[in-house]
């Protein structure tokens, strides 16, 4: 069975306190396009290597429903790479805390943006972690 030792958990950030501890502490990528930027920072917690994402849109980029679109959107292409997510966890063996956020995207430029768009985005963020994390 040498799979067991394999990461299986993807969570979500849901307390203040890791939120602050990732934008404190953090490392900024931003994809090519300059569409979403992602803060990530390393923990010792677990030994398992469990990945913990959030999502955060301040309310400077649009109303509330445009908000709550591109997290939807964001999560939806987090869960589609979730295989990607879990080799990263799996090759660092720590606890990954991330924050995904819209960079250049706000309501004005993007209106109805869809997952297409983002998920090259996202991608690219995905490969960069992996480079920077496994260094």
């Amino acid at each position: 069975m040498p799979n067991e030792n394999k990461a299986k958990v993807i969570n979500r950030l849901k307390n203040d306190k890791d939120f602050e501890l990732v934008f404190g502490k953090g490392t900024a990528i931003i994809s090519e396009d300059r569409k979403i930027k992602a803060k990530y920072l390393l923990s010792n917690e677990t030994i398992n290597g469990t990945i913990k994402f959030g999502i955060s849109v301040t309310s400077k980029k649009g109303n509330s429903v445009w908000r709550n679109r591109i997290k939807r959107i964001l999560r939806e292409a987090l869960i589609n790479e979730k295989e990607t997510l879990l080799n990263i966890a799996n090759q660092i063996n720590k606890t990954l805390l991330i924050i995904f956020s819209p960079y250049s995207l706000d309501q004005n430029c993007s209106k109805k943006i869809s997952l297409r768009e983002i998920k090259p985005s996202v991608l690219d963020i995905l490969n960069k972690l992996k480079l920077g994390v496994t260094q």
